[in-house]
């Protein structure tokens, strides 16, 4: 991440093409998201983490050589592949092996360990790979394909817990009923809605931001040490993610999550690098969301298709930002990322206004069936 997008710029890439790439990435996940969970539940959770690393790791090879928007394209392809299939897979297996063995109550204090020793890993590599940058752009893309292959020798030490399974003797049509299903359902609708939010307003706005330091002349060593405190205050709000949901309950829980707009409305106001100060809190408040919205959604998803839901959930956050990532270059672009900012805060109150909507019929439709037997 350091080096990435210095390595954009260098190449020649506008601020338009940069967000293009990214939502060309989101493009490919979206493709790749239900049908690689599908293919977790069926063949099995190890064997897609097993491809899904060996995919990583392949396309950061091609990543390190390539030099133009297209091969720049191509090779987010390949890494999209790689990330749909552990995408939901990870959190799928973890429940699971948690449920069999009578520990499902840790899941969510366990999901909260797990991102944040991930934010906390990808603290340090920010820094290492700032680091490696400023000896060569494209020195962190030979390390990334040896942590990726390293990654396959974890996934061969796991231990796929007992479950039932899809048939999969129509994958057509299993995915599109499972899918359907997950959409309809009204205790998923406000958490998939809120998590996608989360997912397109953080990911196009951590581009945003280093697109901002770009402008200032910011060294890359800078963005990694930037970068690390990013993900340092992700990990602080992932750890505590149990407790702090546990002491302030739901609704005051996604109340928290109203820092994600305040920052980004912070840098619509303030063209400078000021704002960016105090995006760390964003960051603080994304790493919470995940096990907390994970939590919710594995308590309300059954085990044969937990892997396939969970991909659905991320596909709505991947539909959304191939939308809202390519409008906010052209903003940049063609306004100035104040205005992007701006649009993309407006957007995300929309989106969380409509989660809370969903959630409230929810619980009144809740109510109405269990009120007959009381």
């Amino acid at each position: 991440m350091p080096a990435i997008v210095p390595v954009y710029r260098q190449a020649g890439l506008s601020a338009t093409e940069i967000m293009l790439v990214q939502a060309i990435f989101s493009a490919a996940g979206l493709a790749f998201e239900v049908p690689s969970g599908y293919l977790a539940d069926v063949a099995g959770r190890r064997r897609a983490l097993l491809l899904g690393t060996v995919a990583q790791a392949l396309a950061f090879v091609a990543y390190g050589v390539a030099r133009g928007f297209w091969a720049f394209a191509a090779a987010e392809v390949a890494l999209a592949f790689g990330y749909s299939l552990v995408s939901g897979t990870v959190s799928a297996i973890l429940f699971d092996s948690l449920r069999v063995s009578g520990d499902e109550e840790r899941y969510h204090r366990m999901e909260s360990r797990a991102e944040a020793l991930t934010r906390l890993g990808t603290g340090v590599a920010a820094i290492l790979g700032g680091l490696l940058a400023a000896v060569s752009l494209r020195l962190p893309f030979a390390v990334n394909v040896v942590t990726a292959l390293a990654s396959v020798g974890v996934v061969r030490t796991l231990v796929e817990p007992p479950r039932a399974k899809l048939h999969g003797h129509q994958p057509l049509r299993e995915i599109l009923k499972v899918s359907a299903d997950a959409l309809r359902d009204r205790r998923l609708q406000g958490s998939m809605l809120l998590s996608a939010a989360l997912f397109a307003a953080g990911i196009t706005g951590i581009w945003g931001f280093f697109m901002r330091l770009s402008g200032e002349g910011v060294s890359v060593a800078a963005y990694g040490l930037y970068f690390a405190l990013f993900q340092g205050a992700s990990a602080v709000g992932a750890a505590t993610s149990d407790r702090i949901s546990a002491l302030l309950g739901r609704r005051g829980s996604i109340a928290l999550l109203g820092i994600v707009p305040a920052t980004l409305i912070a840098c619509a106001v303030d063209g400078g690098w000021r704002p960016i100060l105090l995006t760390p809190l964003s960051g603080a408040a994304w790493g919470f969301s995940t096990p907390f919205l994970l939590s919710i959604l594995n308590r309300n998803i059954d085990s044969d298709r937990r892997a396939t839901v969970l991909s659905v959930s991320a596909m709505l956050g991947r539909v959304l930002l191939v939308v809202v990532g390519p409008a906010f270059g052209w903003l940049s672009d063609n306004a100035s990322d104040r205005a992007a900012f701006g649009a993309l805060a407006a957007v995300f109150l929309l989106l969380a206004a409509a989660a809370g909507l969903l959630h409230r019929r929810a619980q009144t439709a809740a109510a109405a069936t269990v009120a007959p037997t009381l």
